[in-house]
C-alpha cells in the first residue's frame, strides 16, 4: 500500500521581498510549515544580507524552479568603498582598509562601462558554489583549500544611481545574467577605483519576469496565515509564470493526453522550434515540450494528469494556469 504524503496538494508561486537577515531556505522552511504545503522550494537563492524578489514554487511549480534560476536578475546595490572584508558584504570580517579616491561621475561610469557586457568574474570564496560535493563556504571555514576558476557572466546593463564622495559609497542598479556576484561587482568596481570595497545592500528587483511590484512581505504572509493555511491561496500565481519567456503553442486534449503519457505528436500547424509553453482549451498549461523541424513534439516537463486537470482528485490548489480551482 502506498503512504500519501502528508500536506495539502498547492501548485503556484509566491513572491515573496525577503526580509535581511533570514536565510531563503528559511524562508521556504517558514512558509511550507505555516501553509501545510507537501512541496515547496524557491529559484535562486538570496544572500542572507540581501532582500527582494525571492519566487517560492509549490508542488508541481517545482518541477519548473530550473528557469527561474537561468533568469536574469536585476539588482540595486551599495558598495562601500576603503574597506574590504571576508565575504566581500557587510557581514564579513574586516580583512584591509584603503583610503577613497575623490569620486568623479565619469571616474565611476568608466569603471561601471569596464564591468559592462560579458565579463569574467570570479566567484567569492564563500559562496554555495560546491567543490567535491561541498559547499565552498563550509570548506573555506575548514581551512581547506578551495580551487577558485573565474567564468564568464554577462552585464546587461551597469547603472549609476548615485555616489557620495565624503562618505565613499555608490549606489548602482545592475542587469545581469545567472550566476552573477555583485559582491564580485563592488570588489572588482573598487579595484578599478583604485582602493577596495564591500557591499553595505543588495536588493533584487526583479528576476526573469518576475518583479518587486508583486512581491508579499513575509510578515503580511505570516499575519494572513495566522488565521489559516489557507488564506494566502488568493495570491499564488500559476505554475507557468516563470515560464513567460518561453513561446506557447495550443494543443487539443487528445495531444495533451498523448504527450502527458510520454508519446510524441505531430504538429497540424507550423510551430517553432525549441522549448514551447504547451496549453490545451487555450488556456491549461499542462507542459514543456520540444519541437523539432520535422513538426514532431515531445513532452519535456510535464505536469502531473491531475495538476492538469486531466484525471484524479479534484484537490489541485489555489490557483495555477491549467489547474482547476
Amino acid at each position: 500500500m502506498v503512504r500519501r504524503k502528508k500536506g495539502r496538494l498547492i501548485h503556484g508561486i509566491l513572491i515573496i521581498d525577503k526580509p535581511s537577515g533570514m536565510t531563503s531556505s528559511r524562508v521556504v522552511q517558514r512558509l511550507k510549515h505555516l501553509t501545510k504545503a507537501q512541496k515547496v522550494g524557491h529559484t535562486g537563492a538570496l544572500d542572507p544580507m540581501a532582500t527582494g524578489v525571492l519566487p517560492v514554487v509549490f508542488g508541481e511549480a517545482t518541477k519548473f524552479s530550473q528557469y527561474g534560476l537561468g533568469a536574469d536578475k536585476t539588482y540595486v546595490a551599495r558598495v562601500q568603498l576603503g574597506i574590504a572584508t571576508t565575504t566581500l558584504d557587510a557581514d564579513g570580517e574586516v580583512t584591509e582598509k584603503k583610503s577613497v579616491p575623490c569620486l568623479t561621475e565619469s571616474l565611476v561610469l568608466s569603471a561601471l562601462f569596464s564591468l559592462t557586457g560579458v565579463i569574467e568574474q570570479l566567484p567569492p570564496l564563500i559562496s554555495a558554489l560546491k567543490q567535491n560535493g561541498q559547499p565552498w563556504y563550509k570548506l573555506a571555514r575548514q581551512g581547506v583549500e578551495v580551487e577558485r576558476r573565474s567564468r564568464q557572466v554577462t552585464i546587461h546593463r551597469n547603472h549609476l544611481i548615485g555616489f557620495d564622495t565624503e562618505s565613499g559609497w555608490i549606489d548602482i542598479e545592475v542587469h545581469c545574467s545567472k550566476g552573477t556576484y555583485i559582491r564580485s561587482i563592488a570588489e572588482s568596481l573598487a579595484d578599478l577605483l583604485g582602493t577596495c570595497g564591500h557591499l553595505t545592500a543588495l536588493t533584487r528587483i526583479c528576476s526573469g519576469e518576475l518583479t518587486l511590484d508583486s512581491a508579499h512581505s513575509l510578515l503580511e504572509l505570516e499575519s494572513r496565515l495566522a488565521e489559516s493555511e489557507e488564506s494566502c491561496d488568493d495570491l499564488f500565481l500559476p505554475v507557468d509564470t516563470l515560464l513567460l519567456n518561453l513561446p506557447r503553442i495550443n494543443c487539443t486534449e487528445s495531444e495533451c493526453r498523448a504527450l502527458i503519457s510520454g508519446q510524441k505528436v505531430r504538429s497540424k500547424s507550423e510551430v517553432l522550434c525549441g522549448t514551447l509553453r504547451a496549453y490545451f482549451d487555450e488556456t491549461r498549461f499542462f507542459g514543456l515540450v520540444s519541437s523539432e523541424s520535422n513538426g514532431v513534439i515531445s513532452a519535456k516537463r510535464m505536469l502531473s494528469p491531475a495538476a492538469a486537470g486531466i484525471r484524479g482528485s479534484s484537490v489541485f490548489g489555489p490557483l495555477g494556469s491549467g489547474m482547476p480551482d
